[in-house]
């Protein structure tokens, strides 16, 4: 039930080491120069599209019967998609550098009682301790750029997670009372590692339920910096960072991602016509402005408290009258209503931290950054929820962990920021939308 550690304590797990930074406190008027940088045509970084596609189980054991299937999967798997025979359920980015781990996630968090107090005389028990399970896609990858480049093969380590709540069900200890509520889930997982053509997409795992099944495809890209050869940094070099936060309807950022896969100017400028068109909606929008080589922080939102420990209703005692003069009588003992004895506090809305780092001319940025937005949902309903047990929020989180090089003066696409989509939870039905995080980078 605590919150999450910052993001530079994650960092340090997650994220390959990244160049020292200078020293903040150096009261030095000239700006800090960071580490040399590559040169712009030499610096790659590294994107992955994942499409998440289920269709019925005898369709897909009908594409392996055939070789010419096999090798066109995701030719057909998409034919399927558009012909209305197979969805499209997922459709994720991340841009990301060689040799970095990164993360993405779209999850409702499900907070659900793991240990139980006695039982009353009816048979209620009481929930003591709780834990928290996300459920939802989650993906982690780590890619490897080969000694060919970009026109070469790349290795990946990957996992990618899509768990769902099935709901409550009650387990007796005594089958003539009420029972207890336990949550219930599916857990599905393919975690491996593969080499991945780039621009080829790969099938990388299947997640198989009764009469379907889902197939989790990524394409891999090298993306090249923009040229930065004619920037020029004047003034005392802080660096702007600019957020924006966009979401349109999946298909249509499907066909968007697909059209514009290096990104880029093109990409930007036809997702400013959707806004200008209504087709698109601006979910966010923020700035942070830092020295090169130091952490910087962006927060936004309440802070929602909700009680995480709890005494149980008790049943009182009748007052036990004594004979003996010597042994004084006992008192009769009210009995208590259920109580909160401890709260935890939960920050919602948009939150970013990020660490950049300029080059030594100034011309292009290296940075990793951890974006994420945060929303209470309501309370967790199920019909095997008693009302007499404590309300149990649900948090939906969105959130991208990972890292980029960047040239000074240009805005990138980092990733999605999808919200989850049908988990199981309170019956939370899939938006059908898709959320792309872009990043300006300007020197002041």
């Amino acid at each position: 039930m605590k919150t999450h550690a910052i993001l530079f304590l994650a960092l340090t797990s997650l994220l390959s080491a990244q160049d020292k930074p200078t020293d903040p406190f150096l009261k030095d008027k000239q700006a800090p120069a960071a580490a040399p940088v590559a040169a712009p045509d030499a610096i790659k970084n590294l994107s992955f599209f994942i499409e998440t596609i289920t269709l019925p189980q005898a369709d897909y054991a009908a594409l392996l019967d055939s070789p010419t299937d096999r090798v066109k999967l995701h030719e057909r798997a998409i034919a399927a998609v558009k012909a209305g025979t197979a969805k499209l359920d997922g459709c994720h980015l991340i841009t990301t550098k060689s040799g970095m781990s990164c993360l993405s996630e779209g999850v409702d968090e499900l907070v659900y009682p793991t240990e139980w107090a006695q039982a009353d005389r009816a048979g209620l028990q009481y929930p003591a301790a709780f834990e928290m399970r996300p459920v939802g896609d989650r993906f982690e990858i780590e890619p490897t750029l080969g000694p060919d480049g970009e026109k070469g093969p790349i290795d990946l380590v990957h996992s990618f997670k899509r768990d769902l709540f099935r709901g409550m069900r009650t387990f007796k200890a005594d089958t003539t009372l009420v029972g207890l509520p336990v949550a219930d889930f599916i857990e599905q997982q393919g975690a491996s590692s593969c080499t991945m053509i780039p621009g080829v997409p790969s099938l990388l795992s299947t997640f198989a339920s009764p009469g379907s099944i889902t197939l989790v495809f990524s394409t891999a890209r090298a993306i090249g910096v923009a040229d930065s050869s004619q920037v020029r940094a004047n003034g005392i070099w802080n660096i702007q960072m600019n957020a924006r936060v966009i979401s349109l309807e999946r298909m249509q950022g499907w066909e968007l991602l697909k059209k514009h896969s290096q990104g880029g100017a093109t990409l930007v400028a036809e997702v400013k016509l959707l806004l200008a068109s209504k087709a698109a909606t601006l979910e966010h929008a923020s700035t942070i402005i830092t020295k090169s080589g130091t952490n910087a922080e962006m927060h936004s939102g309440p802070l929602y408290s909700y009680g995480i420990e709890f005494d149980p209703p008790t049943e009182g005692k009748p007052a036990e009258p004594s004979n003996d003069p010597k042994t004084p009588s006992k008192p009769a003992i009210a009995p208590d209503a259920a109580s909160t004895r401890n709260f935890e506090r939960r920050s919602l809305g948009f939150h970013w931290e990020v660490q950049p780092t300029l080059s030594a001319d100034r011309a292009l940025c290296d940075y990793i950054i951890s974006f994420s937005n945060c929303v209470m949902s309501g309370n967790l309903k199920d019909k095997n929820w008693s009302e007499h047990y404590p309300e149990v929020p649900i948090f939906s989180k969105q959130q991208i962990t990972t890292g980029a090089t960047q040239a000074i003066g240009t805005t990138t696409l980092l990733g999605t920021l999808n919200p989850p989509g049908e988990t199981g939870v309170n019956e939370h039905q899939d938006s059908g939308r898709i959320w792309l995080l872009f990043m300006t980078l300007d020197l002041e």
